[in-house]
């Protein structure tokens, strides 16, 4: 069975309730061309492949107490391609690899929103979709991370910008899934406020997460 609830529509899945309300730096992760291989409108759970690296850079983060989460764009919700139930069953085929890597997931959103296809499309709903800072902001109050000390990682345009948008320290833009299509344009939204750095995969990844977070003053 399915945990979490909708919440305006989005998914929040907070499945490792930190039991301190205190804020600490966390880690929010894309999940389609980043955790997992990037397939289309992503809904069979035998087509989960994990990327190299996913389950060491998370099981990393676990180890040394910071927390995970995972925000999705999941349009093929609303274009109806295919439903929750399909979106659940990929969710536990991720949660199951990832666990056999000794890795774990504090929490996940998933925004099933798109401009062309959601009825009454509106400001509100835009911010939940990256790169709108919803879902990074509900993960932040779920699983208790200080945005402005945490770090995200992703493939796509969107995840870097949606991080900014939450006011990060800064994003890793890695080159898998969609990232070689994106990543001059990543790197040009960094600034002294909001670090951007790239990465070849999440192994490289893993790297720049440990200097500005593992091993951060």
């Amino acid at each position: 069975m399915p945990t979490g609830r909708l919440v305006d529509g989005c998914w929040i899945d907070i499945r490792c309730p930190r039991m301190s309300s205190e804020k600490v730096p966390g880690l929010i992760l894309d999940r389609d061309g980043t955790i997992v291989e990037f397939v289309n409108y992503l809904h069979r759970p035998e087509e989960v492949r994990l990327l190299a690296g996913a389950a060491d850079l998370i099981r990393c983060a676990n180890d040394s107490g910071i927390p995970v989460g995972v925000a999705t764009n999941q349009a093929g919700i609303d274009r109806g391609f295919y439903g929750w139930k399909d979106f659940h069953a990929v969710e536990a085929e991720v949660a199951r690899q990832l666990d056999q890597g000794g890795a774990d997931i504090d929490g996940v959103a998933a925004c099933p929103f798109h401009p062309e296809v959601t009825p009454s499309w509106n400001d509100s709903l835009a911010r939940w979709r990256k790169p709108g800072p919803g879902m990074y902001e509900a993960l932040a109050q779920g699983i208790h991370i200080d945005l402005e000390r945490s770090w995200a990682v992703g493939d796509n345009i969107t995840d870097i910008e949606a991080a900014r948008a939450s006011n990060m320290a800064g994003a890793i833009h890695v080159a898998t899934g969609h990232g070689e299509k994106f990543r001059e344009e990543a790197l040009s939204l960094g600034s002294e406020n909001f670090l951007v750095f790239p990465a070849a995969n999440l192994f490289c990844a893993q790297k720049i997460v440990a200097k500005y977070l593992y091993e951060a003053p």
